[in-house]
């Protein structure tokens, strides 16, 4: 089975200078993890010092992990709860139907699963039915769900559910043509999968996944990505060409509802990632022409009704996939393909700044250690 170096020297090096002291111990790593795509990599960040204001790429990067013998490259990666492992989708996404919105770049042919140990840099490959694109993982870092969009070749129409320690695949469900993201409720219980062939999304219960999946309840022109809000009861998602996003009524699994909806008309939304210390929803913003810039939107809600605020605009142009965000709900964290950078953003006083460090399209993805 291949295997990714990892560089851990710094790491190594912190503990040897420990150890020749009676100096406090190093203070545990909290981790930044971005999906590279065409970099083909995976590199890990320290949180610390991505925050502290004036840290740069060299600062902050802690260490590189190698997936070259996978191509085109990971595009999108989630965290299992300790931080200690990544689950990686590795494909195109749509871009190799689209690739005008990052910059017409050469994409290479393939896609698959991998769960990578981000201490030792271990990958093992879980291949899926179709190729990866959204990732969800369990609460208790044991479970992940792939949405499997596939590729414009090969358009997928299936759910994986994974096994993360054992690195298996256990079960995967047909849910119809071009799923793209999946998201789980906070407790793990229910899930909710977007179907772009037919406009709309999916609810099920991970207890029994095929048995509980709803029929598409319709949101709008080309839904995209999914959340949960706080409970089990609502979730949202972004329909990118209806430039809206819709409030559903989950408190019913077997029978979901739509609630309303509300325009976003600053940009193009794709990602969406509920910020429970704050009650927000962030939506960053592609742009609607080249070299505009794009912008991050927190969306509050309150009752049923959802705000969006006025746009913090971004150093990065498109295409962002998501926003990743703090626990506490200090800082958010925006990957722009095109333009190889990283957003970082104070949202309590909204400044934002941004580092740079990769030579090829990427980073495509961001994760953050709980």
């Amino acid at each position: 089975m291949p295997k990714a170096l990892f560089w851990v020297g710094c790491w190594i090096a912190a503990i040897a200078l420990g150890a020749c002291g009676d100096d406090e111990p190093t203070p545990e790593l909290r981790r930044v993890v971005t999906a590279d795509w065409l970099n083909q990599s995976l590199t890990v960040l320290d949180y610390e010092k991505l925050v502290d204001g004036q840290s740069d790429a060299a600062g902050a990067i802690v260490g590189t992990i190698d997936l070259s013998p996978w191509e085109p490259g990971p595009i999108e990666v989630e965290l299992t709860p300790d931080g200690k492992t990544a689950v990686v989708s590795v494909g195109p996404a749509f871009f190799d139907g689209l690739p005008s919105l990052v910059g017409r770049p050469d994409i290479p042919a393939g896609g698959t699963l991998l769960i990578v140990n981000l201490e030792s840099g271990i990958a093992d490959q879980v291949q899926t039915e179709d190729v990866p694109l959204g990732i969800a993982v369990s609460p208790d870092g044991t479970r992940a769900y792939t949405a499997n969009y596939g590729t414009e070749g090969a358009r997928g129409d299936s759910l994986s559910v994974i096994d993360i320690p054992g690195r298996r695949l256990i079960d995967e469900i047909t849910v119809g043509n071009g799923p793209e993201q999946v998201a789980l409720s906070a407790d793990g219980s229910l899930g909710i999968v977007n179907v772009v062939s037919q406009g709309g999304v999916r609810i099920f219960q991970t207890s029994d996944v095929a048995g509980t999946m709803t029929d598409v309840l319709a949101t709008g022109d080309d839904p995209s990505d999914v959340c949960f809000l706080d409970g089990n009861d609502r979730a949202v998602v972004a329909n990118t060409f209806s430039f809206t996003v819709t409030l559903i009524d989950t408190s019913d699994p077997t029978s979901p509802s739509v609630i309303g909806d509300v325009s976003l008309e600053t940009g193009v939304p794709y990602g969406l990632t509920y910020v429970p210390s704050r009650a927000e929803i962030l939506a960053p913003m592609g742009a609607t022409a080249p070299g505009v810039p794009t912008s991050l939107i927190a969306i509050a809600k309150s009752e049923d009704v959802l705000t969006p605020a006025a746009p913090m605009q971004l150093a990065g142009e498109n295409f962002p996939l998501g926003a990743a965000a703090d626990a506490e709900g200090a800082f958010a964290f925006v990957a722009h393909i095109v333009d190889h950078e990283l957003s970082i953003i104070d949202l309590a006083t909204r400044q934002t700044r941004s580092i740079q460090w990769l030579s090829g399209p990427g980073p495509s993805y961001v994760a953050v250690q709980p």
